[in-house]
């Protein structure tokens, strides 16, 4: 228990703490404007209400804002008042603050607003502005929330303990469309959007049982029934001269409707990715997985990957993910691609994330089923408006269906239909790029004998036949390392690869002559052929392709001249 000299003790020296704190946040006031020379200074009371600067500061002759208005903050445009109001809290709670804003007076032009708490030894809290050297970092923020309009866009409100209006500027009436007989006397409460009354209604607790500065963003419905977004700030002024719980209120209508515009595009693209054709991967630059669309786990692993729910972004996207969605690791996603295929990707998106190349490349990988399938994938990478590459978003579509009509297409335009060999064109286009590449090459030109009796006598079905099985019995002759072409009609031409010496290339023309020379039996009839053989070798000589099969042409008709089937070497 405190004796009575306790208490004067006490009293003693709280007295002296109050003059040592008033010492030093005079003395700190007077370094700022040393600092500032051209400052202005006004001074506020807890209730943030304007009083004349006291003489306890020792400020005389220094620049003092005109007290128009009833508050500070009615200095500042619309849409910096919450940067001042959040300034001003935390000057209650740290004894300093500090921000950048714009005065009505002159809009264009940014001053800071520097914030000292003194009312221990002086009783006020201290304003001091001077122009800033630059705009605030949240200069667009503010800009978005600030649409013109003949409507205020800051207003207050008394409140009693039970949350009844006891008094209201102008400004809140005009911001919801109401008269004073209408609010005076009512709970705000009923008021507020119903998704927001619990927050609301928390907030105020809060507020009244201990005083804290509450803030919160609601809707607020207006006469006309429409809503208006609010930021909400309540200040616990009860046992102060006021008696009232202080509420500031802020439209940001323009800023919350403009991200709901945002939210709604977002809703759109995401809706948009989960259904586009294409499976969807984003990769950061060390290739950790970003995100993923479900569509490509049916691409790249098959239809056992469709039940898992993975079209969330990972943590550090720009949205975070649902509880449930776990992404995949990017060898688990490309773990059906070939050898060569990873290769491939890997090289395309080495370049994308170190040169910023955007390129197309069409891979071949296995599903876990064994079922083969080819994919496009159009890697590009992501780029900040200043080329910082910081990572790559591949586009990943099956064109399993489409490549194998290609395939198809380049074997039709590159075999024969009849006999399965090369055509003319794509024999010749081989031997020219082998004679390109090494001078032991050679061919064998075969010409069936008596084939124009075959279709004369028992039809073109029949020497179809015939050709088909010429074609069969010559590829079983030939080495691993030759090519079989049919150059038209009854004209086959073997190209030899590594003919080193001319007995390699004579060899492989006598099995192939005694292959094609025999009994042939077909759906109609049988029969005996044989054919006649001309060889031609380049010999390390500068040969085109059309002048080694016109000498093998040549000995070929030599051989036919012969009459006994055996091939002919080009003189």
């Amino acid at each position: 228990m405190k004796t009575g000299n306790d208490t004067e003790a006490g009293s003693a020296v709280d007295a002296s703490d109050t003059q040592k704190l008033a010492k030093t946040s005079r003395r700190a006031a007077e370094a700022l404007l040393r600092e500032h020379p051209d400052a202005v200074i006004y001074a506020q009371r807890a209730d943030a209400a304007l009083v004349a600067v006291p003489d306890s500061l020792g400020l005389e002759g220094h620049p003092v804002m005109a007290t128009e208005g009833r508050t500070g903050m009615d200095f500042f445009v619309a849409e910096d008042r919450m940067a001042t109001v959040r300034a001003w809290i935390r000057a209650k709670n740290e004894a300093v603050a500090e921000t950048t804003v714009r005065l009505c007076s002159n809009p264009d032009e940014w001053v800071v607003l520097k914030i000292l708490d003194v009312r221990r030894g002086h009783g006020v809290v201290l304003n001091l502005l001077w122009p800033a050297s630059e705009a605030p970092t949240d200069v667009a923020a503010r800009t978005l929330a600030a649409t013109p309009s003949s409507t205020p866009r800051f207003c207050t409100r008394k409140q009693d303990e039970e949350g009844n209006v006891i008094d209201c500027d102008e400004a809140y009436l005009q911001m919801f469309g109401y008269t004073s007989e209408e609010v005076i006397g009512q709970p705000t409460f009923e008021r507020v959007h119903p998704e927001d009354q619990a927050r609301v209604i928390e907030g105020w607790i809060t507020v009244v049982a201990t005083g804290r500065v509450q803030m919160f963003r609601i809707r607020m419905r207006r006469k006309d029934g429409s809503w208006l977004w609010v930021d909400t700030t309540l200040h616990n002024l009860l046992g102060e001269e006021q008696g009232c719980v202080m509420a500031e209120c802020i439209d940001v209508s323009a800023e919350m409707t403009a991200q709901e515009k945002l939210q709604d595009r977002e809703e759109l693209l995401r809706n948009l990715i989960e259904e586009m054709p294409d499976g969807l991967l984003q990769l950061d630059r060390e290739l950790g997985v970003v995100y993923h669309n479900p569509r490509l786990l049916e691409i790249v692993l098959g239809a056992a990957a469709t039940g898992a729910d993975c079209s969330q972004p990972r943590d550090g996207a720009e949205s975070e993910p649902s509880p449930e969605a776990e992404l995949l690791a990017l060898a688990d996603l490309l773990r059906g691609l070939t050898d060569e295929a990873r290769q491939a990707f890997d090289a395309v998106l080495a370049r994308a994330l170190e040169a910023g190349v955007r390129q197309d490349v069409e891979l071949e990988l296995e599903l876990p089923s064994g079922e083969r399938r080819n994919v496009l994938m159009k890697v590009r990478p992501l780029q900040r408006g200043s080329g910082v590459v910081t990572g790559a978003i591949a586009s990943v579509l099956d064109v399993t269906d489409s490549a194998r009509a290609r395939r198809e297409l380049e074997r039709r335009a590159t075999f024969d239909a009849l006999t399965g060999a090369h055509n003319r064109a794509s024999i010749m286009g081989v031997l020219s790029r082998e004679l390109e590449a090494s001078p032991d090459t050679g061919v064998v030109y075969v010409d069936l004998d008596w084939f124009k009796s075959v279709n004369d006598t028992l039809g073109h079905a029949a020497g179809d036949e015939v050709l088909m099985q010429v074609a069969e019995r010559v590829k079983a002759a030939m080495r691993s390392s030759d090519e079989l072409g049919r150059l038209g009609g009854d004209e086959f031409l073997i190209l030899l690869r590594g003919v080193t010496d001319l007995e390699i290339a004579m060899n492989a023309a006598e099995r192939i002559s005694e292959s094609v020379r025999g009994v042939y039996k077909l759906s109609c009839a049988s029969l005996e052929l044989c054919a006649s053989v001309g060889v031609a070798c380049a010999e390390d000589r500068q040969i085109t392709a059309e002048e080694l099969v016109e000498r093998a042409d040549t000995a070929m008709y030599r051989s036919k001249e012969q009459r006994r089937g055996a091939p002919v070497l080009a003189a």
